[in-house]
């Protein structure tokens, strides 16, 4: 198996290590990870990276990330979402308007704490596993970035948003936030990932089809075409050479930062540039 990318339409119900595992298993694979976890109660859009691939993950849990969700106001829970315990019930005293306008109070870079039930590591241990026995999860606010957030639907005291983040974003920690500012409470009831980067869910396997298959080819990407989000640099045999040995080698940048590198039409790795050097970063494995 080359080095790629599948993409997926993850179904409710299932957590993305159950989906990791079962493409490794069902295709024999040695590595396989995805590049951003959805809760089981989430839907959409999930990357998996396949065999060496996996080497290139940061690069993808960087992209931005679109969701739909549908928030019911009106309640908070322990999880911020529907699966969790309602804590407290509130009336719902506004309009559509009133929460159209909370919104851009929640765009651009905002200090967000993650939900207490969260996959994030306190004192080695996950947060979720805190949270279900009672303890106190002392969890710090983390610097995320909302490019946007829109109103798409309003049927108090449902209402139906759309976001497009950073990675690490939690859309569960915005809705419950959203529902503090409203002065009702709210949380997620669905989740949906509909765009990664340049990815769109309408581009991934639903589950049922994932289960039929019995090879990925035809419906894997190679990673270097994956990540034609960084920009290419072509390297002559000499430099090469050197490069594959961890040299770094001169380079008349056009561009600066990551970018992937290649020797002929062979994928050699990532690379940064920077200071007219181009240093390795991931490199693939010598064949």
């Amino acid at each position: 198996m080359i080095p790629s990318l599948l993409l997926l339409d993850k179904p409710k119900g299932l957590t993305s290590f159950q989906l990791v595992d079962t493409v490794k298993k069902k295709f024999k694979l040695n590595k396989v990870g995805h590049t951003g976890t959805l809760d089981p109660i989430a839907t959409g859009l999930l990357i998996l990276l396949l065999e060496e691939a996996t080497r290139f993950a940061e690069f993808f849990v960087r992209l931005p990330k679109t969701y739909i969700t549908k928030i019911v106001l009106g309640a908070i829970t322990d999880t911020y979402d529907a699966e969790g315990n309602i804590l407290e019930r509130r009336d719902v005293n506004i309009s559509c308007e009133d929460v159209a306008k909370v919104l851009p109070n929640f765009t651009g870079r905002i200090l967000q704490k993650p939900p207490p039930y969260s996959a994030k590591k306190v004192g080695g241990f996950r947060a979720y596993e805190l949270a279900r026995k009672g303890l106190e999860v002392p969890l710090k606010p983390v610097e995320v970035e909302v490019y946007s957030a829109k109103l798409l639907e309003c049927n108090l005291p449902q209402v139906v948003l759309e976001f497009e983040v950073s990675g690490g974003t939690y859309i569960r920690s915005l809705a419950h936030d959203i529902g503090l500012a409203l002065g009702c409470g709210a949380y997620v009831s669905e989740l949906r990932r509909t765009k990664v980067g340049n990815f769109s869910v309408s581009m991934a396997l639903s589950y049922e089809r994932l289960n039929s298959l019995e090879d990925l080819w035809g419906v894997i990407i190679p990673i270097w075409e994956a990540m034609s989000f960084l920009p290419a640099v072509n390297l002559r045999a000499r430099e090469a050479r050197l490069y594959r040995n961890g040299a770094k080698i001169r380079a008349e940048a056009k561009h600066y930062g990551y970018v992937r590198v290649f020797w002929d039409e062979e994928f050699l790795g990532v690379g940064l540039l920077e200071g007219g050097f181009l240093k390795p970063y991931r490199l693939m494995p010598l064949k």
